[in-house]
């Protein structure tokens, strides 16, 4: 009664295995510390420019950007920086990444593009996670 309808051109295997766990992270010293507890949802995030400073929308000089939560609107307008692509990996939109970090630090574009690649790379990372699905959604 509660079995799937099967139609034609579509094959199940039901001896399929499920999906394994994703993989634990493994703690090397005596602290509960994981690289998810490090990276925690707390809000507004804060990320420290180590390479050269920027000037935010008063002309000032500022080393540390701090982004505040992103919300699906914030999506419809910069589109979704994120993708993972068929092996798995994630691929980042430089495009959308600049204007995802713009919108959220409110410093303009044009100031945000004046970053060093390194700096960028550091804010990009810190906020991909935010802009992908959660492993046990899929």
């Amino acid at each position: 009664m509660n079995k799937p309808i099967k139609h034609e051109g579509f094959v199940t295997d039901e001896r399929q295995a499920p999906r394994p766990a994703a993989p634990a992270i493994e703690e090397t010293s005596g602290t509960a510390s994981t690289l998810e507890e490090d990276l925690a949802d707390e809000w507004p995030i804060k990320v420290k420019l180590l390479h050269r400073a920027i000037r935010n929308n008063k002309n000032e000089e500022v080393h540390e950007i701090t982004f505040r939560e992103p919300t699906a609107g914030d999506i419809n307008r910069c589109g979704n920086p994120c993708r993972i692509d068929q092996f798995g990996d994630v691929q980042i939109d430089e495009r959308k990444m600049t204007l995802v970090i713009a919108t959220l630090s409110g410093i303009l574009s044009p100031n945000v593009e004046r970053m060093d690649p390194r700096d960028w790379n550091s804010c990009a990372y810190r906020l991909r996670g935010f802009f992908l699905p959660e492993l046990a959604a899929w």
